[in-house]
């Protein structure tokens, strides 16, 4: 029998913050609305089709770039660019831009952890 997938866990050192960030880029509700407060040691979103991320207090820094990332695609009548500065605006940087030889951008969200942002076959 296979496994079902729970959520994926984020590390952070403040996970309120983190989650915060995500929550504004992704638009995910609060999942467990009486843990999520500042100071709190773990914070969950969950998308409208229920996935559910944990972001968890860790003491470590990150000091490498993540093994693994999620690949975001802009929503119906938002564009790669317009979400690379939306992105900007919320707290997150530009690590590598290869929006004119590979169509995306690798980003980082406050903390360091990457991401990347595509463009959809219909936008720029």
């Amino acid at each position: 029998m296979p496994l079902v997938l729970s959520h994926t866990t984020w590390d952070a050192h403040d996970p309120h913050t983190i989650a915060e960030f995500w929550r504004e880029l992704l638009g995910w509700e609060i999942a467990e609305p009486d843990c999520y407060h500042p100071g709190s040691d773990e914070c969950y979103l969950a998308s409208p089709d229920g996935h559910t991320i944990l972001f968890l207090e860790v003491p470590d820094a990150k000091r490498v770039k993540n093994r693994a990332h999620m690949d975001l695609r802009p929503a119906a009548g938002s564009t790669r660019d317009d979400e690379i500065d939306r992105a900007v605006s919320l707290g997150a940087t530009i690590v590598a831009d290869h929006r004119d030889d590979l169509s995306w951008a690798v980003m980082a969200d406050p903390e360091g952890n990457e991401f990347c942002i595509l463009k959809t076959s219909a936008s720029a």
